[in-house]
């Protein structure tokens, strides 16, 4: 509170007729409400999940004849490790040929079927994002059980540290990336031999100072 305070020697509130607190009376009770203030819990205003970093490159290219599913720089495991964390800022590269399907899928709310995603080479761009749109990535096997990706990007203008685009990477000259980026809540859907870990947008708001510092 700002500004000067000034006790008046007696506070009069009308009810009916007239009531009146005397001062000591009126100092008494600031005195027991500043007390329950000091000794009530204190409550924190930072978020108490700290802010992890994640970072990879996926390969969905075909090679001789098969689905190709090796990681580049990453282990499959590290996807599934993802399920333990809470909050992270992601940056995923799925590197695609354009001709294998249902790898990177989409859909959006109340959609009762995924559609692949149009990310080949040459339809460079953003894709679409907004609440409800939902991208579904396949990692492959790891120890038997099928792990995914399923990103909730949020829109761009709510959450504009994200983004999903379809990009060009020097490093795959023949092939198109999906480049999946942001500050996200982590979760996960466990099912007989399949894990889904979900991605749902969070904002600035949500992170500590020190979280802050990693953004720069």
């Amino acid at each position: 509170m700002s500004g000067n305070f000034k006790c008046v020697s007696v506070v009069k509130i009308a009810i009916g007729d007239s009531v009146v607190i005397n001062k000591k009376f009126f100092l008494l009770g600031v005195a027991m409400l500043t007390s329950s203030l000091l000794l009530a819990p204190k409550v924190g205003l930072q978020p108490s999940l700290a802010l992890d970093k994640f970072t990879s490159d996926l390969d969905k290219r075909k090679a001789d004849g098969s689905i190709k599913r090796s990681l580049v720089g990453i282990k499959k495991g590290d996807f599934k490790s993802l399920s333990a964390k809470r909050q992270v800022l992601i940056d995923i590269k799925v590197v695609l040929d354009g001709k294998t399907k249902y790898q990177v899928m989409t859909r959006s709310e109340g959609d009762t079927r995924r559609y692949n995603v149009g990310c080949r080479f040459g339809a460079w761009g953003q894709l679409p994002m907004g609440f409800g749109i939902e991208y579904f990535v396949k990692t492959g096997i790891v120890g038997g059980e099928e792990v995914n990706l399923v990103v909730y990007p949020g829109s761009r203008s709510e959450h504009p540290d994200n983004d999903i685009s379809c990009v060009f990477d020097k490093r795959f000259p023949k092939s198109a990336v999906l480049h999946v980026r942001g500050l996200y809540k982590v979760t996960a859907n466990n099912y007989p031999k399949r894990t889904d870990v979900q991605f749902r947008p969070i904002s600035r708001a949500n992170l500590s100072a020190e979280d802050l510092k990693k953004l720069q």
